[in-house]
């Protein structure tokens, strides 16, 4: 008579928190549900308090920061996290279980502050024990800052609740994802203290181009909504979601070599459209750069990424934010079509 497992529910590191003589924390996330892991120097009454396991990982801790060799650093992280992965499988049950049919929803309020369980490992007659901290139930967080900064001007555009967004797809982690929204479907950045000041740039030049009002409209994402956070607080954008050529999806991945040249020359011809267009009302494009350029499922092109700043081998540092820079990008996106 054979007896069917259940198959283990699978974890992933997030951060892991640590220093020589200091406490280790491992943060696991398991179907959206964050799982802080402590490994303490200090053990808890009722417990092993010699030769612990706990003890013995953060001594091999100390050894690898101190010798600051990476690989000898992961392979510490993968033994105990997969120790704990295996250890926490009861409480990942309990506490970050999915539906009947394999897959749990995921809104963007979930997304960015999944809800949290503080746990640590600790040693029972030699044995691993992951147990919960005493006191400490589900946490849920919130949107600290940074905001987008908004005028009363801007609010003619929808503000949705990160609740009423769910997620898709995560194109760049949690920074940029597929989502949908009041029946559309959308591309999302998410503004935090790495995007807020690219994003900020991002949405004011999205503002301007829509406001000059260009027939037919411009290959640039359109602006359609902001994602807000309590009353005043705006955490992301929300923008077209571009339908992308499975086969030629983003420039920059495009072997040159392999494309007739009249199709290279139609492309060429509407980057540099795009460009001198947004110049003629002041906008400059910012990071000029084949990978800052799709290809929809039309074989047409995109520029996306009004963020700013500038890449190496396409702008001079020196160039950067200003028309010359775009013109720049532009000559040197024109050398990589071979037009």
């Amino acid at each position: 008579m054979s007896t069917q497992s259940t198959p283990p529910m699978v974890s992933a590191v997030e951060e892991v928190n640590c220093g020589i003589d200091s406490d280790c924390e491992i943060t696991l996330v398991c179907n959206n549900i964050r799982f802080i892991v402590l490994l303490s120097r200090l053990p808890l009454p009722g417990y092993d308090n010699h030769t612990t396991i706990e003890e013995t990982y953060l001594k091999r801790l100390d050894g690898a920061v101190e010798s600051r060799d990476p690989l000898e650093m992961d392979t510490v992280i993968e033994e105990i996290s997969g120790l704990i992965a295996v250890h926490c499988q009861p409480i990942f049950r309990e506490f970050a279980s999915i539906d009947g049919n394999g897959s749990k929803a995921l809104d963007l309020d979930s997304c960015l502050n999944p809800e949290t369980l503080r746990l640590q490992l600790v040693t029972v007659a030699g044995k691993p024990r992951i147990i919960r901290c005493t006191g400490n139930g589900i946490l849920h967080s919130t949107f600290p800052g940074p905001h987008l900064r908004i005028t009363d001007a801007d609010l003619d555009l929808p503000k949705i609740s990160p609740k009423q967004v769910n997620v898709l797809e995560k194109y760049q982690g949690t920074s940029i994802m597929k989502v949908s929204a009041r029946g559309q479907v959308m591309c999302c950045k998410v503004v935090d203290n790495q995007t807020h000041m690219a994003i900020n740039r991002e949405f004011r030049c999205l503002r301007q181009i829509s406001a000059a009002g260009f027939n037919p409209p411009l290959r640039i994402p359109r602006l359609c909504g902001l994602v807000g956070a309590g009353n005043d607080g705006v955490v992301g954008i929300l923008m077209t979601d571009i339908a992308l050529n499975p086969e030629t999806p983003r420039l920059g991945l495009v072997d040159i070599n392999t494309v007739a040249a009249p199709r290279r020359q139609k492309w060429a011809n509407q980057i540099e459209e795009v460009i001198e267009r947004i110049h003629d009302i002041g906008v400059i494009w910012g990071d000029a750069k084949a990978d800052n350029i799709l290809i929809d499922k039309n074989d047409d092109t995109w520029l996306i990424d009004f963020g700013g700043g500038w890449t190496e081998d396409w702008v001079h540092p020196g160039l950067a934010d200003s028309m010359d820079g775009d013109l720049q990008g532009l000559k040197r996106i024109l050398h990589f079509l071979g037009v």
